[in-house]
């Protein structure tokens, strides 16, 4: 008996032992075999050759965000690209909107996922819309409806301008909306697929290695609503245990994570940015993109020496850019 408990205890030591090696050994094959292939070199050079400048929802400062007002106010202003944000209703339709509710930018409120699409046709995305108090060429709107995935990317291909989604729903049914999508109108070389959840990328790249995707971050994203992770999304235990999931996220996005996905760019939160974050993702042909600058001389930082596209609220700005700043 004490034999056979000897040979236990030996065996549990040794089975220790090797963990610390089993570990490593067991994730790196687990990576090796899960692993998503990025775009080809060939595509992603094209589509970030004539992307520079993107209008954050378009012109979100002069007309209503998300709306086709804001994006013709950004080609106007010189964008070369748009970014939105896409949403499912209750009935599995891709919508232009933000938020996870209609309250902020709407007449209407609660979730949009409450609502079916014919249910949103008195919706105004202009209700609660102040313009920036400058000079503008365009007057704002008071009148926009809500805009389908479909209408602003028959928009875009109109207009010549690339397409950022932003994709804050990890349902498979969006992902495979997407996917028919960039099929149907032929988006490949004009469009990139991004969200702060690595299961859309993950699902996007698994459904179509064609597709290029970006992986979106900011510090403290899990746990806090607001970039300045004053606001907790939890609180109790739940809290700290989103803070610990941010800490291996960011661990993650400047390792192995975007690897993994397939990711052909990181979508940066601005603060985040530095030269040394740059050359370690180009090292792995990977592109950074930053988000979201409205200062002028931040913008210059990132266009004139840094040489990364950025994402802005403010594409009045682009005019100015890589010209002497006024004191």
């Amino acid at each position: 008996m004490v034999a056979s408990q000897d040979g236990i205890l030996v065996g549990l030591a040794m089975a220790l032992i090797k963990w610390p090696v089993v570990l490593p050994l067991a994730a790196s094959v687990l990576y090796i075999l899960f692993k998503n292939a990025p775009a080809a070199p060939e595509s992603v050079q094209n589509f970030f050759k004539d992307f520079n400048v993107g209008g954050h929802r378009g012109s979100p400062l002069r007309q209503p965000e998300n709306t086709m007002a804001s994006m013709d106010q950004a080609k106007a202003e010189g964008a070369d690209l748009i970014e939105f944000d896409v949403a499912l209703t209750k009935d599995g339709v891709a919508v232009i909107l933000h938020d996870d509710t209609l309250d902020r930018t709407t007449n209407l409120t609660g979730p949009i996922r409450q609502y079916l699409h014919k249910d949103l046709t008195s919706v105004n995305c202009a209700a609660k819309f102040t313009p920036l108090a400058i000079n503008g060429p365009s007057t704002p709107v008071t009148n926009a409806s809500m805009p389908t995935l479909e209408e602003i990317v028959i928009w875009a291909k109109k207009n010549n301008m690339k397409m950022l989604f932003d994709v804050k729903d990890s349902d498979a049914i969006l992902v495979d909306q997407l996917n028919k999508l960039f099929d149907q109108y032929k988006l490949h070389a004009d469009g990139i697929v991004c969200s702060f959840f690595p299961i859309v990328i993950y699902r996007i790249k698994k459904l179509c290695p064609q597709i290029l995707t970006g992986l979106t971050w900011r510090r403290w994203f899990y746990s806090h609503t607001d970039l300045e992770s004053r606001i907790p999304r939890f609180s109790g235990p739940a809290h700290y245990l989103a803070v610990a999931l941010d800490v291996l996220n960011v661990w993650g996005i400047k390792s192995w994570l975007p690897g993994f996905l397939g990711a052909d760019m990181v979508l940066t939160e601005r603060s985040e940015i530095s030269q040394v974050f740059i050359d370690q993702q180009r090292a792995y042909d990977r592109r950074v993109c930053a988000w979201t600058v409205n200062d002028l001389n931040e913008l210059n930082w990132m266009r004139q020496t840094l040489n990364i596209p950025v994402l802005t609220d403010k594409p009045f700005l682009i005019e100015q850019i890589g010209k002497p700043i006024k004191a």
